[in-house]
């Protein structure tokens, strides 16, 4: 059976199956609503519930809120309509043009650049047209492995989708990756998925990355390089030793070139073979310690769940920073 879901305050409308999620259903139809792990643990595709009710397969296994459990709000990527709904989200209008889709890719290249991070380059297949935001994510999937997410550094007009894979102590598909994927080999990708992007405005941004969640803050810096940007711009990039930095020159780079833009690498292990002399601790902190007052700028976080979590604690209960102006992508 299938619901209508009205969506506030643009105007726009899906049809939504009893046994599928909001959030599946939305993508079925073209329309993308925040979202980000889709698992039901980062919150991000938190909604207003404004009419109507959902409900969850398995609530225990979710990180609901209490205005989930009131049905005042609902994760999007979890919850199933019970009869027509109507729901707030006025991002979607700036997806337009925008869907998931699952297409074929080849590798075009693979790049270590560091121990344990190496650079994939993928091509899509002939006549795919694969339109994305700078900061959204694929999942790739290999074959005879599980899919797995990647954040994009790439733009859409590179033609090329550039992902930064870290080798995972027990993971079965990055050791694939780095060993074996060769080049030429022939690879499944879905999305763009995701909406961490950065929203047009004219207030200052900070961006926090910690190891590989730099990858979505590469792409969205070189979207804001292309477009001429004028906005202020700061980006803490955290690591436990400076190897885990391994774009560092090229943040240096754009430091050095780019009136608007400064960086702050953070490490948290610093070795005497790093011979560090910056920043140490946790890079969250380290935008607490600098920034007073974050109530006029827009913060992006990206990386493990830890480091979300904590700077979405500290920065709106510590700092001042209006909760809608908080972005992030947990990598859960």
């Amino acid at each position: 059976m299938a619901y209508q879901v009205n969506i506030e305050p643009v105007g726009k409308s899906f049809k939504a199956e009893a046994d599928a999620s909001v959030l599946e259903s939305a993508f079925k139809a073209g329309i993308t609503l925040k979202h980000s792990c889709r698992d039901g643990q980062c919150g991000e595709c938190r909604a207003p519930i404004k009419s109507g009710a959902v409900r969850y397969a398995d609530p225990d296994a979710l990180s609901l809120a209490d205005s989930d459990k009131a049905g005042e709000t609902g994760l999007m990527c979890q919850a199933l309509p019970t009869g027509d709904l109507t729901i707030e989200a006025p991002e979607v209008t700036e997806l337009d043009g925008i869907s998931v889709q699952k297409f074929a890719g080849r590798v075009m290249g693979k790049e270590q650049v560091s121990d344990d991070v190496a650079v994939l380059k993928i091509g899509p297949a002939p006549g795919v047209e694969f339109r994305f935001k700078p900061g959204q994510y694929v999942d790739l999937t290999l074959r005879g492995h599980p899919s797995r997410s990647y954040s994009m550094s790439s733009l859409d007009s590179d033609n090329t989708i550039e992902l930064q894979v870290r080798r995972m102590q027990d993971g079965y598909v990055s050791h694939f990756i780095y060993d074996e994927l060769a080049t030429k080999a022939v690879v499944t990708l879905e999305g763009p998925f995701g909406t961490f992007y950065v929203r047009d405005s004219d207030s200052p941004i900070v961006f926090t990355a910690s190891g590989t969640g730099f990858a979505p803050i590469m792409g969205m810096m070189r979207d804001l390089i292309e477009r001429g940007n004028q906005r202020p711009v700061v980006l803490y990039w955290g690591g436990r030793r400076l190897k885990d930095l391994y774009e560092d020159a090229l943040c240096r780079e754009w430091a050095d070139t780019l009136d608007w833009f400064s960086y702050v690498p953070v490490l948290s292990e610093a070795a005497e073979a790093d011979q560090w002399s910056g920043r140490t601790g946790f890079v969250h902190q380290a935008v607490v310690d600098d920034r007073e007052d974050l109530s006029d700028v827009e913060a992006y976080v990206c990386g493990a769940p830890v480091v979300v979590e904590a700077a979405r604690r500290d920065f709106i209960g510590l700092r001042g920073l209006k909760p809608e102006h908080f972005f992030s992508d947990a990598f859960v």
